[in-house]
């Protein structure tokens, strides 16, 4: 794995297979699999690392938007999100969270079926042309995170 401190690492082009949970904090093993295209790109001299993340998997054509903000005071990102999905929600943060032994660990919360639950991303760069993003919520019957998403990223030379 490859040590990161920020998200240069995701600037480029970038094919994703999604590979979510068909059924959230109730025990459910069952995979759904799809893929998407994303292009990220640096603003702001890399204060702000912003993508734009495209599939059908949605039906008509879905399209997400992600925004990283650095303060650099603290090393500390923001991330914010907004997708065709849901357009009344406009952009929402998400987590806040660094890097720290070239892992990402982000935290926030988040409403799911009307309830608040914590909400934890994890961001890994396996080598120069893959990374790894996990979405985990907190089982508070089980007590422990469980990973309801994960993206896999090759890059698009």
């Amino acid at each position: 794995m490859i040590a990161i401190t920020n998200f240069d690492f995701l600037v480029g082009k970038w094919s994703v297979l999604n590979k979510r949970l068909k059924e959230r904090l109730k025990g459910c093993n069952e995979w759904i699999e799809f893929t998407a295209e994303m292009e990220t790109k640096k603003i702001l001299n890399g204060l702000i690392v912003m993508d734009e993340m495209k599939s059908t998997h949605f039906g008509d054509e879905f399209i997400g938007l992600s925004i990283r903000m650095l303060n650099p005071k603290k090393n500390e990102w923001k991330i914010y999100w907004a997708d065709t999905a849901n357009p009344e929600a406009m952009l929402k943060e998400q987590v806040i969270g660094k890097f720290e032994n070239g892992i990402g660990e982000f935290l926030g919360k988040e409403i799911y079926e009307g309830k608040e639950v914590d909400l934890k991303f994890t961001w890994k760069k396996k080598d120069i042309n893959t990374a790894q993003w996990e979405q985990a919520y907190y089982d508070k019957i089980n007590e422990k995170w469980e990973t309801n998403w994960i993206m896999l990223f090759t890059s698009i030379k």
